[in-house]
C-alpha cells in the first residue's frame, strides 16, 4: 500500500486578512498545517509533497522542517486545486497512489487517513464525504440512481436541485496512480471562476466507468477554515477534542469550554485542572496536581502533588514534587524549584535553583541565582544581578536566612546557615552561621519642622 501524501497549501488565505497563508493561521498554538502534517506522519506514508505559493515558500519550509523528509513544490500561479495537484505529479514517486489533503481542513485524523490509504487499494478513487444541515459553501456529492457517485459539483456551479444535497465533499481524495494522470490532464477551466477544479475529475471518472467510492466522517473532522470566524470555532473544535481525551483519562477539567491548550498538555493521574486556565508549548502536569484559576503555563513540567495558585505563570520552567506556586507568582525561563519548595504571592523568580524545602513566600525578585536546602527568602528581598552591562550570580545557601527588605549585590555568596538582618544591602560574602546586616545607624531629628503647604502658611 504505498501512497504519496499531497498536501495543498497555497491559499492565500485573503479573507484571513493576514500577511500569512491560510495554512500558516495558529490553531490551538500550532499553523494549522502542522496539525495537518503531524496526523500525516502517523500513517507513515512513502513521500509526503507540500504545495505551496511562490512568495510563501520560507514560511511552509519553517515548519516542514518539524517533519520528516517533507518536500516542497510551488503552485506557480493559483489556477486551482487541479493545478496544484498537478504541479506536485513530477515530484511523486513512481508506483504510489495519491491521498490529497487541505492545509486548512486542520482537524483531520490519522485514523480517517489510514481508511483512505487502505481503501484506494479496492477502489479508483475514494472521496471523504459529511453530511451538514446547511451545506452552503461546499462541492455536493452528486449520486445516480444506484447511489454510484457521479459528480462533485461546486457551490457556485450548483442548480437549485443540486443546492438541497446535503453530502458534501470534504476536499480529501484519494487516488490510485493508474489513472490520476489521465483525469488531470482532461480538466478544463471553463467555470465561473476559470480554475481546475480536482473535483471535475469525479465526473469525468465516473464517464470512463471508473470505481468512485467513499467513506463518510464527521463534520467536525472536516471542517475548513476559511477566514477568522472559522478559525475561532476550529479552536472550539480543537479545544473539545483535547479536553475530551485528557478526561477520557482521568483528568478532572472544572470546564471544558474555559480552558486553551495550544501545544502538547501530558497529564498523569488525579490532575485537577481549573478554570480559565492556558497551556502553551510541551506542559506534563505529573499525578496529583492542581492547577488553579488563570494561571498560565508554557513549555514546563510540574511534579507531583504540586499546585500552581491562581493568577500565576510559569514558563519554561521545572517544578518538584509537593511543591506551592503563587497565587500571583511568575516562573521565568530556567527556574527550577526542587521538592517540597515555596514561591509566593507577587514573586518574580528567574533563571534561579530554588532548594529542597525553601520558601520565597511575597514580593521578592530571585534573578540568576542558586538557593539551598531549607532557606527562607524574606519580603521584599531583591537579588541585584544586572549592573547595566552584565548578569551575575548570587549563591545562597543552606538553612539561610534574609531578613525582609534585602538586597544582594550581586555576585555575592550568602554562606550556609548565616542569617541577613533586614534592610540590609549586601554585596561582600556572608559568613557561615553568623548574622550579618548593614545599615546606617537609626537617628531622630530634634527640632525638625514638617514642610507645610504655602497655602497654609498664610
Amino acid at each position: 500500500m504505498s501512497i504519496s501524501v499531497i498536501v495543498l497549501a497555497a491559499g492565500q488565505g485573503t479573507r484571513m486578512s493576514s500577511s500569512k497563508p491560510k495554512a500558516l493561521q495558529t490553531l490551538a498554538g500550532k499553523p494549522m498545517l502542522s496539525h495537518v502534517l503531524s496526523e500525516v506522519e502517523k500513517t507513515k506514508p512513502d513521500q509526503t509533497i507540500v504545495v505551496h505559493s511562490p512568495g510563501h515558500r520560507d514560511l511552509v519550509k519553517n515548519v516542514a522542517t518539524n517533519f520528516s523528509e517533507i518536500k516542497l513544490v510551488a503552485q506557480e500561479k493559483p489556477l486551482g486545486t487541479g493545478d496544484a495537484v498537478k504541479a506536485a505529479i513530477p515530484t511523486l514517486d513512481k508506483g504510489n497512489n495519491i491521498l490529497v489533503l487541505l492545509g486548512d481542513v486542520p482537524m483531520i485524523r490519522a485514523k480517517t487517513l489510514k481508511l483512505l490509504k487502505e481503501g484506494v487499494e479496492k477502489a479508483d478513487i475514494l472521496v471523504l464525504t459529511t453530511k451538514l444541515e446547511n451545506p452552503y459553501g461546499y462541492g455536493r456529492i452528486k449520486r445516480d440512481e444506484q447511489n454510484n457517485v457521479m459528480a462533485i459539483v461546486e457551490e457556485t456551479e450548483c442548480n437549485d436541485e443540486e443546492k438541497e444535497i446535503n453530502e458534501i465533499n470534504s476536499g480529501i481524495i484519494a487516488f490510485s496512480r493508474e489513472h490520476i494522470e489521465e483525469l488531470l490532464s482532461g480538466l478544463g477551466a471553463s467555470n465561473k471562476k476559470g480554475e481546475y477544479y480536482l473535483t471535475d475529475a469525479i465526473e469525468m471518472a465516473h464517464n470512463k466507468g471508473l470505481k468512485v467510492d467513499t467513506i463518510i466522517t464527521s463534520s467536525s473532522e472536516v471542517f475548513g477554515v476559511n477566514d477568522k470566524k472559522d478559525l475561532a470555532e476550529a479552536e472550539r473544535l480543537k479545544r473539545a477534542e483535547l479536553t475530551d481525551a485528557l478526561m477520557e483519562q482521568g483528568v478532572t477539567i472544572c470546564d471544558p469550554s474555559r480552558i486553551d491548550i495550544r501545544g502538547t498538555l501530558k497529564c498523569g493521574k488525579d490532575v485537577y485542572i481549573d478554570v480559565n486556565t492556558v497551556f502553551e508549548g510541551d506542559v506534563e502536569l505529573s499525578d496529583g496536581v492542581t492547577i488553579r484559576p488563570f494561571a498560565s503555563i508554557s513549555n514546563s513540567y510540574i511534579g507531583e502533588n504540586t499546585e500552581i495558585k491562581p493568577y500565576s505563570t510559569v514558563d519554561n520552567s521545572k517544578i518538584g514534587n509537593n511543591c506551592i506556586v503563587g497565587p500571583y507568582a511568575r516562573l521565568r525561563p530556567g527556574s527550577d524549584l526542587k521538592n517540597e519548595s515555596r514561591v509566593g504571592n507577587f514573586v518574580e523568580i528567574k533563571k534561579s535553583t530554588i532548594g529542597e524545602g525553601s520558601k520565597v513566600p511575597h514580593l521578592t525578585y530571585v534573578g540568576d541565582t542558586t538557593v539551598g536546602k531549607d532557606s527562607n527568602i524574606g519580603a521584599g528581598t531583591i537579588t541585584c544581578n544586572y549592573d547595566g552591562a552584565n548578569k551575575h550570580d548570587t549563591q545562597i545557601g543552606d538553612n539561610v536566612f534574609i531578613g525582609s527588605g534585602v538586597e544582594l549585590v550581586a555576585p555575592v555568596l550568602i554562606e550556609d546557615g548565616a542569617t541577613i538582618g533586614a534592610g540590609s544591602t549586601i554585596s561582600k560574602s556572608a559568613p557561615k552561621g553568623k548574622l550579618t546586616l548593614e545599615r546606617s545607624k537609626q537617628k531622630t531629628i530634634d527640632g525638625w519642622q514638617r514642610p507645610t503647604k504655602d497655602k497654609d502658611k498664610k
